[in-house]
């Protein structure tokens, strides 16, 4: 009973190295090119709110000053957005990651107006 066992475990063995072997072989997709970082200032959002990518667009939806408000679809990856602040300061928002609905996205600079929005993407 034992070398039925032992056979059965080492023809399993064999069988297993060989289907890993044809897996080392085989292409694998290439992965996403990193998107660079994009900016908009406010008055780029005030001309044109959209600031797209292959694997993210958004939308700039709101400017009061001090704050913006807006949406992101994130196709794959993660992103994140980091405002500027024209007293010097900056938030960074947490990484949000790709799903079918539009993640909200906005930046505070309280006691400030902001300057720029730094939108960061990756794999």
């Amino acid at each position: 009973m034992r070398g039925c066992i032992a056979r059965k475990i080492a023809t399993f063995g064999m069988a297993t190295a060989a289907a890993l072997g044809m897996l080392g072989t085989a292409t694998l997709p290439a992965a996403a090119a990193p998107a660079d970082d994009q900016s908009i200032t406010p008055g780029a959002a005030a001309a044109s709110p959209h600031v797209a990518a292959a694997p993210y667009h958004c939308v700039i939806t709101a400017d009061y000053g001090w704050r913006w408000e807006g949406y992101c679809n994130i196709y794959s990856g993660q992103l994140r957005t980091i405002t500027y602040c024209a007293n010097g300061s900056n938030s960074v928002g947490l990484w949000i990651g790709a799903r079918p609905q539009a993640w909200a996205v906005w930046g505070n600079c309280p006691g400030s107006s902001w300057t720029k929005i730094v939108f960061q993407w990756h794999s």
